[in-house]
Parts: C-alpha cells; structure tokens; sequence
C-alpha cells in the first residue's frame, strides 16, 4: 500500500511540474527586456528639477522629465504646469487702501500633482522655492494641484487641464488663518 502511494505521489508531483514550470517561464520576464510584464521596484528618486519618478519602462530606469537617461525612455513633454503658491491674509485686519506690507506673500512648499479621480496618490512630488514658483512637464491631461503639509496654511486643490506643447499657468492661493 505505501509503495501504490508513493508512486502516485511521485506522479502528481510530475505532473504539477510539467504544468505549473512552463506558465512560469512565460511570465517571467527576459533578460533586455524581451517584451514580457516587468514589475519595477517602488523607489523613488527626486530629479534635478525637484519633481520624483519612479522606475519604469523594461529595464525599470528611473526617467526624469527633461532628462536623458540614455537607455531610451520617454522624450521630454512640451506641456506642463508653471504656478505660483501664495499665503495671504498676512495682516489681521485688510485696510482700504490696501497696504502694500499685508499684500499675499509668496510660500515656499510642498506642492503635489494628482490625477483628479485620485486624490491620494501624488503622481509628482517637488518644492516650490522662495519665490512660491514651481514648474513641471507633464502629459496633456486633466490634475489636480495641492500646496501645503498638514499644518496650516491651508491649499485647496486646483484643478488644471494641460493642453498639448503648452504649460498651463496657475495661481495656489492658500488660507493664512489669519483674522
């Protein structure tokens, strides 16, 4: 009886094997990028222009916009978004006339650029500088722009269509909390 169990044991492990490898192979990618599903590790590296990519394409480079990885990838977009992040109030109490001191001041921050139907994952990640500008290349599409951490002043998002070979111009204004 042990040796009838054996031998059927031994059997259906054959054949599992000669089923379950050959599925394998096919999934596994090739070595050059032979054109069969790649699964890219989740780093992330910031680019000289402040944006973050991840790995991708077949041979899972990390392709900055504007840049040149020099294993192919994307060419660079010729559309984007250039903004400006501003706090304001920045006076407890606005005057008529305005004073030029309490005018909305420039932010340097966090700026997040999201596809509108997902407003938790950040597609870009980058800084704006002193001057509250930041800019960016991106594909014609609709976004999703947010400025900010989790602490006051408080960003609402702005929605942005970017249109083909042109960079859409917007302005983030963000609440102060001041009254």
């Amino acid at each position: 009886m042990k040796i009838i169990l054996t031998i059927v044991s031994v059997v259906a492990a054959g054949l599992l094997l000669w089923f379950y490898v050959p599925q394998v192979r096919e999934l596994a990618p090739t070595p050059g990028g032979g054109g069969g599903p790649v699964a890219c590790t989740a780093e992330a590296m910031q680019c000289p222009d402040g944006s973050w990519v991840g790995r991708t394409g077949p041979n899972c480079e990390f392709v900055c916009p504007g840049g040149n990885s020099g294993g192919g990838g994307i060419l660079p977009y010729n559309s984007g978004i250039r903004g400006t992040v501003m706090v304001g109030p920045t006076c407890p109490v606005e005057r008529i006339p305005p004073d030029p001191n309490c005018a909305d001041k420039p932010l340097q921050t966090l700026v997040a650029i999201y596809r509108p139907t997902d407003l938790v994952h950040a597609i870009v990640l980058m800084q704006s500088d002193a001057k509250g500008t930041f800019e960016v290349s991106l594909p014609p599409g609709e976004y999703a722009v947010g400025a900010g951490e989790s602490t006051p002043p408080n960003c609402p998002f702005t929605e942005v269509v970017v249109g083909p070979d042109a960079y859409t111009s917007i302005v983030i204004s963000c609440d102060s909390g001041i009254r």
